[in-house]
């Protein structure tokens, strides 16, 4: 299984269009998806930003190939011409996201949960650094992230910006409260410093994409 992470575009003004559309997914698609082997399909929207998480058997790129010439998949992206403005490169390729860091430590938690990614902007000279330290980090980082409530937490980086998936018991505003108080908390973030460049908005939180698909 691979874990994947790819970008569109949508024009302005379709916002609420693109949601009123992923709500009424039609139920030949969905098993589509699901026969291509494509899980825990997920679809977060940020203005005219839009990205999709998936786990993808045995990987994305054949999990792409296989669902891509389907006749109801053509249908859809047809459906689509006037809402999307951009989903691949020139190249044709998807734009897709590197995965740089996961952990999905600790038992399975009973009780709600809620999926959300964040957007955090990274100084693109230091983004060696930032990949080595998500790749190699530290034990009681990961014991704390696991006791906050995260689950399934996943690192993908294009460029400069970094997006995370997670599955967060019961919600973030509750992990991210857990997280704070932790002492290794404040430790990684100083590890971070200059490297990170945006992590909040302009309220001062973290800045959010809202969930507006979501198949098993």
């Amino acid at each position: 299984m691979e874990r994947g992470l790819f970008y569109l575009r949508i024009f302005p003004g379709t916002e609420a269009e693109y949601d009123r559309r992923h709500a009424e997914i039609w139920p030949e698609l969905v098993e589509d998806i699901r026969s291509a082997g494509i899980r825990n399909f997920s679809g977060f929207r940020r203005g005219c930003d839009v990205w999709y998480y998936g786990e993808y058997h045995p990987d994305m790129k054949t999990a792409m190939a296989v669902n891509g010439p389907k006749p109801r998949n053509q249908e859809w992206n047809r459906y689509f011409r006037d809402v999307i403005g951009q989903i691949t490169t020139d190249s044709g390729e998807l734009i897709r996201y590197d995965e740089v860091f996961h952990t999905n430590a600790g038992p399975a938690l009973p009780g709600p949960m809620k999926r959300a990614m964040i957007s955090i902007v990274i100084d693109p000279e230091k983004a060696a650094y930032y990949d080595d330290l998500h790749a190699n980090p530290w034990p009681d980082m990961i014991e704390a992230i696991a006791a906050a409530g995260y689950r399934n937490y996943t690192g993908f980086r294009r460029g400069a910006h970094v997006v995370y998936y997670g599955e967060y018991h019961p919600d973030i505003a509750a992990v991210s409260r857990k997280m704070a108080e932790f002492e290794v908390t404040a430790r990684w973030g100083k590890a971070f410093e200059g490297v990170i460049t945006t992590i909040t908005g302009a309220d001062g939180n973290l800045i959010t994409m809202d969930e507006v698909y979501h198949q098993d």
